[in-house]
């Protein structure tokens, strides 16, 4: 049960459903959710396929996806009056306690050998991780947006070229609930944006495996790594990281809808976004 509710909640679908009954001031009917996740997705449409697509919305809610997130107990569905509403006293993030989780994950997309565009690749140890993490800083062009949950993981190499993002024009935006890290940006990298992870898989729980590390390049390269407990002698913890490239990717799809939010802040922020609008 337990396990196949980590791989429901991993699911971007579902991400969004719940994100959009999250936001909603109380009991949705099945038509404003559908005609909600329908308007979602920004592509210009006609009104037949518009109609085509919120009926089929509507048919996939009411018989596969409500019944099954209010089977795993994450809403409150009632199949004969089409109401649904989110329960906020049962937490629906991924628990990455869950010795399976990372697994999980990786078996719900394909590998290298069976896709290159789709294909998520894993890395094994913290140095593949550090080496890779550099050189998406070194390819963003845009935006360089991170999480860490240790100052550990941030080495003079990591930082070293996050500033040189920055002196590129690249928009660095960094978080974590560590004090050591929010000190550390603001006394090396005094451009960054700071922000908070509110989102429990985002936050550092006193366990392992935990997330230790996420940097998203250009909202199309990603990388998300795992943390599994040190060693006694008190060396780096293992460290295990999945890979994506494309905006289409599905590791890059997922991490974009588990931080929507968060991005969408951003784009608000942003000094286009604020032109358009007031234009």
């Amino acid at each position: 049960m337990r396990r196949n509710r980590t791989a429901i909640l991993s699911d971007p679908h579902y991400q969004e459903i719940l994100a959009v009954l999250e936001d909603a001031t109380g009991p949705l009917h099945v038509t404003e959710l559908a005609e909600q996740l329908v308007k979602r997705d920004e592509t210009m449409i006609s009104a037949d396929e518009y109609d085509r697509q919120l009926k089929q919305e509507q048919l996939s809610l009411h018989h596969n996806s409500l019944p099954r997130l209010a089977e795993y107990g994450v809403i409150d569905y009632d199949p004969e009056e089409n109401v649904v509403l989110s329960r906020p006293d049962v937490g629906t993030e991924i628990d990455w306690l869950d010795e399976d989780v990372f697994d999980q994950l990786l078996a719900k997309f394909p590998t290298d050998s069976q896709s290159t565009e789709n294909s998520v690749g894993v890395l094994e140890g913290h140095q593949a991780a550090i080496e890779y993490g550099k050189q998406l800083a070194d390819e963003a062009e845009e935006e360089l947006f991170c999480m860490y949950v240790s100052a550990d993981l941030l080495e003079e190499e990591c930082l070293s070229h996050a500033e040189d993002a920055i002196n590129r024009g690249v928009e660095l935006y960094l978080g974590s609930q560590n004090p050591e890290v929010c000190d550390l940006c603001r006394k090396r990298l005094p451009e960054v944006t700071l922000w908070e992870p509110q989102r429990a898989w985002l936050k550092a729980p006193s366990g392992y495996p935990r997330v230790g590390r996420l940097i998203l390049v250009d909202r199309r390269k990603v990388m998300l790594a795992i943390l599994d407990e040190p060693n006694s002698d008190g060396s780096y913890p293992e460290e295990r990281a999945m890979v994506g490239d494309g905006e289409d990717n599905p590791l890059v799809v997922l991490v974009r809808d588990l931080l929507g939010p968060r991005l969408d802040h951003l784009d608000y922020q942003s000094a286009d976004f604020q032109s358009e609008i007031h234009s």
